[in-house]
């Protein structure tokens, strides 16, 4: 045998490692790349979740700023805005159903709305006690309904107890509804929590 072929054959080997050697290096560097994606997904995706609050009370005070204006149409866009970045944030419903619940006595439609939105903001908010303080204003003092204005205003000063105003409401609800002793006790609550005219009431419902 030639000493030629005697290298052709030895380079063989080396020729082949060589190829291996070069794909072991292609393939780190496929991982690597692969790997950065996966990370800049994990980045965008936990950085969205932890500053979505954030983003959602920014877009909820860009409507807030229109509605000082009286700009209300771009302010409710920007409250549904907030709602749809996070949910969880009671603002944006709160300030979506006060627009509504302004509209509500001269329109059912908006009372319906303002109705919806309050209680589709509790369902997403459980510990708010703004909310449901909120449609029991809207059921007493528009839609008449002490029934449903009772049991919204349980709920408020059940996660604000500090809400005084809650009692009252519950108290006149609770008038309406025939409860006399009921009322005179929400009363009595709303006056240890300074709401001085509940004394008022008490004196005035209180059997003779």
């Amino acid at each position: 045998m030639s000493d030629e072929n005697v290298a052709t054959i030895q380079a063989a080997p080396a020729a082949a490692a060589g190829k291996t050697m070069g794909s072991q290096q292609v393939k780190p560097y496929i991982i690597k790349t692969y790997d950065r994606w996966i990370i800049l997904v994990l980045v965008l995706v936990v950085g969205w979740l932890l500053f979505r609050p954030l983003f959602a009370f920014a877009v909820y005070y860009r409507g807030v700023s229109f509605e000082h204006m009286l700009a209300l149409r771009p302010a409710e866009h920007y409250y549904r805005k907030s709602i749809s970045v996070d949910r969880h944030i009671p603002e944006g419903w709160l300030g979506l159903g006060t627009l509504q619940a302004m509209r509500a006595p001269t329109s059912p439609a908006d009372y319906k709305d303002a109705v919806e939105t309050f209680t589709r903001g509790i369902e997403n908010n459980q510990k708010s006690g703004a909310l449901p303080w909120a449609l029991c204003r809207v059921y007493y003092e528009v839609g008449k309904d002490y029934s449903d204005a009772l049991n919204a205003c349980q709920r408020a000063f059940a996660n604000d107890p500090a809400n005084m105003f809650a009692w009252d409401y519950a108290a006149w609800a609770s008038l309406h509804l025939g409860h006399r002793d009921q009322a005179l006790g929400y009363w009595r609550e709303a006056l240890q929590r300074g709401h001085t005219r509940a004394a008022d009431f008490v004196k005035q419902y209180s059997p003779k």
